[in-house]
């Protein structure tokens, strides 16, 4: 008895230390609810709009690989396999397992081919085109631009590139094919005659021009194969000319080489006041000097080419790409002045690298 009488009045003390909250009219509970309830929306609406978890949701569900019910059927056991006449959905660096699937792949996303031809030795873009139709081995495709028009004949061998796919742990992206039938339509059929392999999208690496002071370019519009270089240039000026004396900016709007391989070359410039425009497929005379440290003078290259790309640059520059089809003699007494004072620029850049030295 006298232990619960100890245990009542320390209840009591327990109670009576707490604070209590005093009783509130029901007005303004109510209020005091409404405020609660508008601070908590305001908190979340700043947080939603912060953070953004709808488009986190939308952005991992892409990233998931997409699953089309109606392409799969559910075997015993809880296999899934693809159904029957479907092939699976596939995109660029995607796995694929047949040379069928390849097909149907190349159908359903009228996927785009690079078809090029061999000329002079190395490979040449001659039409980009998109696949509509295939039955058995002719491929029947939609021209979307010729690049060359001269290339692109019935009964040539073409070289079809598509994007990269994997197919049983290799890498594939093209096949070699004939040239059947272009129509007047737009349209042309090209009969396969190879399997499923693998080629470069560049057949040359390119490299950059780290000092424009090294690489020195003159062009000449031709109309035609047959040309006298020597006469050319001896009265002819040139459309355009690259000659940097003092070190450049690579970002700069002016002339220069922005990159250069063994089968062509890409630059900045611009034509001379009455000159010839340049436009794709035209044929030019290119006369180049590399610099050779070894030898502390300019080499010089004459070059047949044809332009491959001219596109606006903005501020009157042109992006000019060139394709190398063979080398021209250079007539023996303008090798050393095909450059005004080119014996001079060699010697000052030989003086400049001795002094970095």
């Amino acid at each position: 008895m006298m232990q619960s009488k100890v245990d009542s009045r320390f209840l009591e003390s327990v109670k009576t230390s707490f604070f209590i909250f005093p009783d509130i009219p029901e007005p303004v509970k109510i209020f005091l609810w409404l405020i609660a309830l508008g601070t908590s929306i305001a908190i979340f609406v700043v947080l939603w709009r912060k953070y953004k978890p709808l488009s986190s949701i939308k952005e991992f569900y892409k990233s998931l690989p997409p699953l089309h019910m109606q392409s799969v059927k559910l075997m015993k056991g809880g296999k899934v396999v693809s159904a029957e006449g479907k092939s699976p959905s596939v995109k660029g660096n995607g796995k694929i397992s047949n040379d069928k699937n390849v097909l149907d792949w190349l159908v359903k996303t009228t996927q785009t081919l690079d078809v090029s031809i061999d000329r002079s030795g190395q490979r040449t873009l001659a039409a980009v085109v998109n696949v509509i139709d295939i039955q058995g081995l002719d491929i029947t495709v939609k021209i979307k631009d010729i690049v060359t028009d001269s290339l692109l004949t019935s009964g040539v061998t073409v070289k079809c590139i598509f994007a990269e796919l994997k197919k049983d742990k290799k890498k594939i992206n093209a096949f070699v094919a004939i040239v059947k039938d272009i129509s007047v339509v737009g349209e042309a059929v090209l009969t396969r005659t190879s399997a499923f392999g693998f080629i470069r999208r560049r057949a040359f690496s390119r490299r950059k021009v780290a000092d424009q002071r090294y690489i020195k370019i003159k062009i000449w519009r031709l109309e035609d194969d047959d040309f006298d270089a020597e006469f050319l240039l001896d009265n002819m000026e040139p459309e355009i000319i690259i000659d940097n004396r003092m070190k450049v900016e690579v970002s700069s709007k002016i002339p220069q080489v922005l990159d250069i391989s063994k089968g062509g070359i890409a630059f900045l410039g611009s034509v001379r006041d009455g000159g010839d425009m340049l436009s794709r497929n035209d044929k030019v005379l290119l006369c180049m000097l590399i610099y050779q440290p070894s030898r502390k003078t300019f080499d010089p290259h004459l070059i047949y080419c044809e332009v491959r790309a001219a596109k606006a640059a903005g501020q009157g520059m042109l992006r000019l790409s060139f394709q190398f089809l063979r080398s021209v003699k250079i007539p023996p007494r303008k090798r050393s002045t095909l450059f005004k004072g080119q014996a001079v620029m060699a010697m000052n850049l030989a003086q400049t690298k001795k002094g970095k030295q």
